[in-house]
């Protein structure tokens, strides 16, 4: 098969040169050539063409074959340079191919020129061929380089076996803290936290050159600062040993924030939840002021009855005392709606003056139905002598009726409500208590308990809103509210609020701005003042002014 040679001769005898080219082409080789006989027509050849092989005799009248050869170099031409001469030494021959010729031959002596010339093709293939490999693995080691050292995120290779560091990028060095030196003499057991080693020496154990995502990892920071990292890796030959390199993604403020919006997702659809329930219980309210209106009309026919009967058998003593006791019945019942209107009434307020005894009966009164359906029995231990309050009638009961309603969810078994009502020791303030015998609030819940939508009822049982609207109230009469408990143990809720303000504070709740009625508010509020503080001199003074 016939082989195409560029060919160069270096010749200034053009039959030496037709002997030659007869000769390669009785090796099958299309040989086109170009003859030069000095170095400036060496120099122009060797700019304007590309050749395969160059042959060249020793002496020349201009030129000779070491300056030929030196030429080649300079070019940067990395072919075959073979001498053929008639008259050279074996001294010059061994210097020429010392200088960088690749054989020489006789011009009388062609018998090895093909042999020659084929192998040093080959050999120049050869070298052409590592050549671009090493020029590929330049090219490649490059980019490692600018992969890895100039990569943002830390990356480093560690030895499979031993898991030492074998390279670390300038990404790590900085995140991480610790000098280059320092993370070469450790291994990658040193950044990872203490529970999370045998979990990695199990996953290290695993023999694979893919590409592998282990997940979120805890790592620390040589200041001793932990953070998630999310760990990528792919196995590698790295100076001779199986290595494996590992691309580090700092996720911390990643999953921060991913939590933080979890927390609200939850938050807003337990809000809705609630809301929802809320509104519920809006409808609910307003059906049982409904329901108690509708039931004052019969309520009133049978009590109207009953003292006709009355008068009827005024003589029969013993249906006398029945009858009594249906019309005292009928009166609870009455008692029972009115306290259910008044508190679903209006929802503005309006400060009174309150014994604080009579609104506890009257909240245990409308519930005592739920309690006692609960198996639990209300003890009442009221102080005899207590000083009034100013509060909203209605915000007052909202917080009484929430307080034992939640006594009643802790005792789902029954128990003992105690409601407490006495003056502090200073006298300044009522204190209330509702203490139950239920299961008692956890440590970690007590801190919650005041938060709104926070409830440790089952789902459907409760909204979440109770103390917290039973805080907002008692802090805006000016009072505190406090709770103790213990797991077993039971629940307290103590309420303080301040006594009223004496006879003074009473008229002028009663006091009302407006032309008819001034004048007669003024002189009662005189009135007090003398009798309050005798011989002062404001008595008339407030006309006048």
């Amino acid at each position: 098969m016939t082989e195409a040679l560029r060919t160069l001769i270096v010749e200034d005898s053009e039959d030496d040169a037709q002997l030659l080219l007869r000769e390669l082409r009785r090796g099958d080789y299309q040989v086109t050539f170009e003859r030069v006989e000095n170095a400036e027509q060496m120099t122009r050849a060797l700019a304007h063409e590309k050749f395969d092989i160059v042959f060249a005799d020793y002496s020349l009248p201009q030129f000779d074959a070491p300056r030929a050869l030196e030429l080649l170099k300079q070019s940067g031409n990395d072919i075959p340079f073979i001498i053929v001469s008639g008259t050279v030494s074996e001294d010059d021959a061994v210097l020429a191919m010392k200088a960088g010729a690749h054989d020489y031959l006789t011009k009388s002596n062609l018998k090895r020129l093909l042999v020659a010339v084929q192998r040093e093709l080959r050999e120049a293939q050869q070298r052409e061929a590592h050549r671009r490999a090493d020029d590929a693995l330049l090219i490649s080691d490059a980019q490692y380089r600018m992969l890895f050292d100039c990569n943002p995120q830390p990356m480093w290779v560690y030895d499979a076996k031993t898991l030492r560091f074998l390279a670390v990028n300038e990404a790590a060095i900085r995140h991480y803290g610790y000098s280059r030196s320092e993370l070469m003499a450790m291994t990658i057991k040193s950044i990872r936290t203490p529970e999370t080693v045998p979990a990695l020496l199990k996953e290290t154990a695993l023999d694979t050159e893919a590409y592998t995502n282990s997940g979120v990892w805890k790592h620390r920071k040589k200041d001793g600062s932990l953070i998630d990292v999310e760990v990528t890796s792919h196995g590698i030959v790295f100076g001779g040993k199986q290595a494996q390199l590992v691309l580090a993604l700092d996720v911390t403020e990643k999953l921060k924030a991913r939590y933080a919006l979890q927390e609200k997702v939850d938050e807003l659809a337990s809000m809705t939840q609630q809301l929802w329930h809320a509104s519920k219980l809006v409808t609910m309210g307003e059906l049982a002021a409904s329901v108690a209106h509708e039931l004052n009309n019969p309520l009133a026919t049978v009590s109207l009855r009953v003292e006709t009967l009355m008068t009827q058998l005024a003589d029969d003593e013993q249906k006398q005392r029945s009858l009594q006791i249906i019309i005292s019945e009928v009166e609870r019942m009455a008692n029972l709606v009115t306290n259910l209107l008044q508190f679903t009434r209006r929802n503005y307020r309006q400060i009174s003056t309150i014994d604080v005894r009579e609104e506890l009966a009257r909240s245990i009164d409308l519930i005592s139905y739920y309690l006692r359906n609960r198996r639990i029995n209300v003890v009442r231990e009221f102080d005899e002598s207590l000083a009034p309050i100013h509060a909203d009638r209605q915000q007052l009961r909202q917080v009484f009726l929430n307080l034992m309603t939640n006594a009643g969810d802790a005792m789902p078994e029954g128990g003992v409500l105690t409601v407490r009502v006495h003056d502090q020791s200073d006298s300044s303030r009522v204190v209330i208590e509702f203490a139950d015998t239920g299961q008692g609030i956890s440590t970690s819940d007590l801190k919650k308990v005041w938060e709104p939508f926070f409830t440790s009822k089952p789902e459907g049982k409760g909204a979440g809103l109770g103390l917290s609207i039973c805080n907002r109230i008692v802090e805006e009469h000016g009072g505190a509210i406090s709770l103790e408990s213990e797991v077993g143990k039971g629940t307290t809720v103590r309420l303080a609020l301040p006594v009223a303000n004496g006879a003074l504070n009473e008229i002028a709740e009663k006091l009302i701005v407006n032309d008819s009625t001034i004048t007669e508010n003024i002189e009662e509020i005189e009135t007090t003042l003398t009798n309050t503080h005798p011989g002062s001199a404001v008595r008339g003074s407030m006309k006048q002014g």
